[in-house]
């Protein structure tokens, strides 16, 4: 290859590009299903841009016409294989809400048109891909492709799917971030290997054929017939595969039916260098300018002038499938790239003094790595109690953000950094320096949290903390917040209908809610997302613990845990009436109507 990799605006997206940079074809070309945008909060900017540094010619192939393989065709024949994802979130999710309803816009879209992708689009795009070149290799990725690596629960359809890397007949799937693997895939094809002989990559899935045997150490799963039979078993596939998927895991194979496929353990996250390298590329953090006439990508605005500081949650949440993707294990950039990244940032010619953000998955686990991470099979370093090797140490993130003010200060304007990822208020309350820090200069007047609910058996199924231990992050927060001179709030998080919350149990929060006088404006009903806990629960109806728990899963069930929890809202009046009125819930109902008529505090 003579490609230097030195590409500073745009990656190619047509064939006046590629000509214009005297390629006769791309090495790579990377097909999604959101337009382009190049940030590096969108995967395939990143995947893009890192190939593209590492020598390789990669196109790109926005949205395209899936009506037809013209568009497939139109920049020619990749070189080395295709790269498809749906696009930056599930694209289930991203298409319909929580009760199947079809969802208004597309953020993802310019002028957030909703008929640009298809519904599927890894199966479409490889079908047409496979059309267009029949012996080029196709490898999907990101986040729907890695949360659908094995059977799953799709929650549009109400039943259990196949892994996409067979319906899509595709010859691999990368799961996971992604780096480390593609460019494996990419050196190896470059070198003349063959994508059938690509077994031992860490962070892949790959189907067995004729004369590839297993790994003769993988677990073997239950297959989609006996989940199908036994929807109990999906417990226990799920609590199995959590016990391998960490770099130290050991392969899993599982049944399609028909078909059978090998997930090999998820590889290492990146290392500080590697990140810093990421994410000091030329990103032009804009959409394409061929959207400019549409309205632009709403999905970049609220992240176009914010930092990653790192990768990985150790939280665990059920309900999160964090730990399937980004891994459990917390890669952290260093201050220099973080810093490096606000002066760019401070440069760009459209920034107006603000960056909203400064955080990951979970902002303060920045810089909290444990030595054991790789090989520990737990999938949770704080419930149902913190691990004693976790090192819920804030030092290194509070000398960050110390950097960040100082590095605010020596600016020639005024400028403003935020924290608005999410943080744990569990490991936050351990840090009275960090609290001091985040009241008193990256708050911008509320902060959000996710408390998630109130009552004890449902936070233990959701492997959340106590609530007391909320009510005391409140405290602090707030005397922190007092000591800083400022009038801050928080802004808590709520999840309604998560497997083992009856209706009872949302009545409990209400009756909390009410005597707060708090309004929730961020409830979200819960959706059963692919590989994650939660969704074993509702496919099971069983706990971790194999225990039947109750499932709320029809619309009335659903609609009124929601209706419980935004009592305030009028719309919910007949439904909360007709409900706490046959409980002799008469006081309660008199203290709702009040609070729908009058404006209050709002949370």
């Amino acid at each position: 290859m003579s490609f230097n990799g030195n590409i500073k605006t745009y990656l190619p997206v047509s064939r006046a590009d590629i000509d214009a940079l005297g390629w006769d074809a791309p090495d790579v070309t990377l097909v999604t299903g959101d337009a382009y945008v190049d940030h590096p909060s969108f995967g395939v900017a990143l995947i893009g841009r890192w190939l593209t540094h590492h020598g390789f010619r990669v196109a790109i192939l926005a949205q395209p016409d899936w009506r037809s393989v013209e568009p497939f065709r139109a920049m020619g024949r990749p070189r080395l294989f295709w790269g498809i994802t749906s696009g930056c979130i599930d694209s289930r999710l991203n298409a319909y809400a929580s009760m199947g309803h079809r969802r208004p816009k597309d953020i993802y879209s310019p002028g957030g048109r909703t008929d640009l992708r298809p519904d599927r689009p890894l199966l479409v795009y490889a079908a047409r891909a496979r059309e267009a070149f029949k012996d080029v290799p196709i490898v999907l990725g990101g986040l729907e492709a890695s949360l659908r690596r094995l059977v799953h629960y799709d929650y549009v359809e109400d039943r259990l799917k196949r892994s996409v890397l067979v319906d899509a007949k595709a010859d691999l799937l990368i799961h996971g971030m992604g780096e480390h693997a593609t460019l494996e895939i990419a050196r190896r094809l470059a070198a003349g290997r063959s994508i059938d002989a690509m077994t031992d990559i860490p962070g892949i899935a790959y189907r067995v054929v004729r004369d590839v045997a297993p790994p003769h150490n993988a677990v073997t799963l239950p297959g989609r017939e006996a989940l199908e039979t036994k929807a109990e078993l999906f417990m226990d596939f799920q609590l199995a595969y959590q016990k391998q998927a960490h770099p130290g895991g050991k392969p899993v194979i599982q049944e399609q039916d028909p078909g059978r496929i090998v997930v090999t353990p998820p590889a290492a996250p990146l290392a500080e260098a590697d990140l810093d390298t990421l994410y000091a590329l030329p990103f032009t953090r804009s959409a394409h300018p061929i959207y400019d006439r549409d309205g632009g990508i709403a999905a970049l605005e609220p992240v176009r002038f914010s930092i990653t500081t790192h990768r990985g949650c150790f939280g665990g949440c059920s309900f999160c499938a964090i730990y399937f993707h980004q891994g459990k294990q917390i890669a952290s950039r260093s201050q220099d790239s973080i810093l490096a990244e606000a002066g760019r940032i401070a440069q760009h010619r459209d920034f107006k003094g603000t960056i909203p953000d400064i955080g990951g998955p979970t902002a303060n686990m920045y810089g909290m790595t444990c030595a054991d991470a790789a090989t520990c099979g737990r999938d949770s370093c704080l419930f149902p109690t913190p691990c004693p090797k976790l090192p819920a140490d804030h030092a290194r993130l509070i000398e960050l953000m110390e950097g960040v003010l100082s590095w605010q200060s020596g600016q020639k304007r005024k400028l403003q950094s935020y924290v608005a990822s999410g943080i744990r208020h569990d490991l936050a309350i351990k840090s009275p320096d960090y609290m001091r820090l985040l009241a008193a200069h990256f708050v911008g007047g509320h902060l959000k949290v996710a408390p998630e609910h109130y009552c004890p058996h449902v936070l233990s199924l959701m492997r959340k903390p106590a609530f007391e231990v909320f009510e005391e992050f409140e405290a602090r927060f707030n005397e922190a917040s007092a000591r800083a001179g400022k009038n801050q709030y928080l802004i808590p998080y709520f999840i309604s209908s998560h497997p083992g919350c009856s209706a009872d149990d949302a009545l409990k929060l209400t009756e909390y809610l009410i005597a707060r006088n708090w309004r929730p404006r961020q409830v979200q009903d819960f959706v059963p997302a692919p590989l994650a806990l939660s969704t074993a629960m509702f496919v099971s109806g069983r706990s971790p613990k194999r225990k039947t728990i109750v499932i709320p899963k029809g619309h009335s069930d659903k609609k009124l845990q929601m209706a419980l929890l935004q009592y305030y809202d009028k719309q919910n009046s007949r439904l909360l009436e007709n409900y706490l009125a046959a409980r002799g819930k008469l006081k309660l109902l008199s203290q709702i109507r009040h609070a729908q008529s009058r404006t209050g505090k709002r949370r």
